[in-house]
């Protein structure tokens, strides 16, 4: 059996319909979360540390 760990975030934004969003992200080359916020720049981090998915930031849930 085999077992492997990689970093992922998720975004912290709410849907419009008033629920968390399940968009999350992750990239082969990451090591750490850092690594995912760098390698996708699309995503947005706001103060205290919330990630924010491309489709709550164009729909404005900031």
């Amino acid at each position: 059996m085999t077992a492997a760990s990689y970093p992922v975030i998720r975004c912290d934004g709410e849907e419009n319909l008033g629920g968390l969003c399940d968009a999350e992200t992750s990239h082969a080359a990451a090591l750490t979360v850092t690594d995912v916020r760098r390698l996708n720049p699309d995503w947005h981090q706001r103060p205290g540390g919330r990630d924010i998915c491309p489709n709550c930031w164009k729909d404005g849930i900031r």
